[in-house]
């Protein structure tokens, strides 16, 4: 059960494997890139049916009107567990669970675990979870700021989330260690130019450093005005939101990953654990990154990757000129480290165990 679009990959996931064959899904939108593959409760449709607009214009509370009507979708399917995604959006219905006597775990993410919180927008709402089975968080950094709020240590885990693991590190040439790639939307927290400029820093002084940056978003105008501004456009290659299968090409042809993770100057924003250095990891390739949330629990660093702190561009591309020499050991300590936790069967024996009672795989 979440409240925002279906189209994101681990929850497709989490549809699709978590309980085949014995889930439905409500969400808030079907999503550009496809529906749930199950049954589903689409809350934006369900707002636009006559009877709900006429009763909303008559004075009724759309909000109750929700709830009443997700209610009945959960006792119509018998819903015996909910998995929630989103602790901002997901906070809303507890009141409503806790008076079916549904069970649930609710994971958080990103955004309602930082912007949400420092904005005031939830204030003492998330106290509500202390009715849940689990409250999951991507990493560790996470979990001790929903501590500090006054929920029970020892109800809150580190979910790091699974992705698909190769079954053998992928074998590159050495030539592979001076192609760098960037995969995620262009936006403040990712901070997109102060990557640019640290590897328009290091191409300065290594003229075989190559960029691939797959995604979009609404700072991609700004970033294609910046490469082609600083003479980049025979060193960056722009993939703007590519397909799937080109991701996985590039993940299996370059040998060293990058993001510069920040908080998000205007609204605190900040990421958890990001899916995308873990397929990273999981592909073999070395990280450099920032020490930023909860990436310094995966990126272990002079192990597994190179981390400097947020907004250091300099530092950064210094990063970025060491990286090539140690890509191959990086990249194969990264790998057996997300072999060893972030596979998608290590998520989904967690998960199963928090919401059923099954034995829970250690994160």
């Amino acid at each position: 059960m979440q409240l925002r679009s279906v189209s994101e990959t681990f929850i497709q996931r989490h549809f699709r494997d978590l309980a085949p064959g014995e889930t439905v899904a409500v969400c808030r939108l079907k999503g550009a890139e496809g529906e749930a593959p199950c049954e589903a409760f689409l809350a934006d449709q369900w707002a636009l049916q006559l009877p709900v607009r006429l009763a909303c214009r008559a004075g009724a509370d759309r909000s109750r009107l929700l709830q009443a009507a997700v209610a009945r979708f959960l006792k119509r399917h018998r819903v015996g567990y909910v998995l929630g995604e989103y602790l901002d959006q997901f906070v809303d219905f507890v009141p409503m669970l806790d008076a079916m006597g549904v069970p649930y775990v609710v994971q958080g993410h990103g955004l309602d675990l930082s912007s949400s919180i420092k904005s005031g927008l939830v204030g003492d709402r998330y106290l509500a979870y202390r009715s849940a089975r689990a409250v999951l968080t991507r990493c560790e950094f996470h979990r001790r700021r929903l501590i500090s709020m006054g929920l029970a240590a020892g109800n809150i885990h580190v979910n790091p989330g699974g992705v698909d693991i190769p079954a053998t590190i992928p074998q590159r040439p050495p030539a592979a260690s001076k192609r760098f790639l960037a995969i995620g939307r262009m936006v403040p927290q990712k901070a997109p130019i102060l990557l640019l400029e640290a590897f328009r820093l290091a191409a300065n002084q290594d003229p075989e450093l190559t960029l691939d940056f797959v995604g979009g978003g609404a700072l991609f105008p700004a970033v294609r005005e910046f490469v082609a501004g600083c003479g980049l456009k025979d060193r960056v290659r722009l993939h703007g939101a590519a397909p799937e299968a080109e991701k996985r090409r590039l993940l299996a042809e370059c040998g060293v990953f990058v993001q510069h993770s920040t908080t998000d100057p205007e609204t605190g924003d900040e990421e958890g654990l990001p899916a995308a250095i873990q397929e990273a990891m999981a592909n073999g390739l070395a990280v450099v990154s920032t020490r930023h949330s909860g990436i310094p629990e995966a990126v272990i660093e002079g192990e597994t990757g190179l981390l400097c702190d947020e907004g250091d561009v300099r530092a950064m591309a210094a990063a970025f000129l060491a990286a090539p020499e140690r890509a191959g050991d990086l990249g194969a300590a990264g790998y057996r480290r997300a072999a060893a936790n972030y596979g998608w069967e290590h998520e989904r024996a967690r998960l199963r165990g928090w919401l059923f009672g099954e034995e829970v795989a250690a994160a």
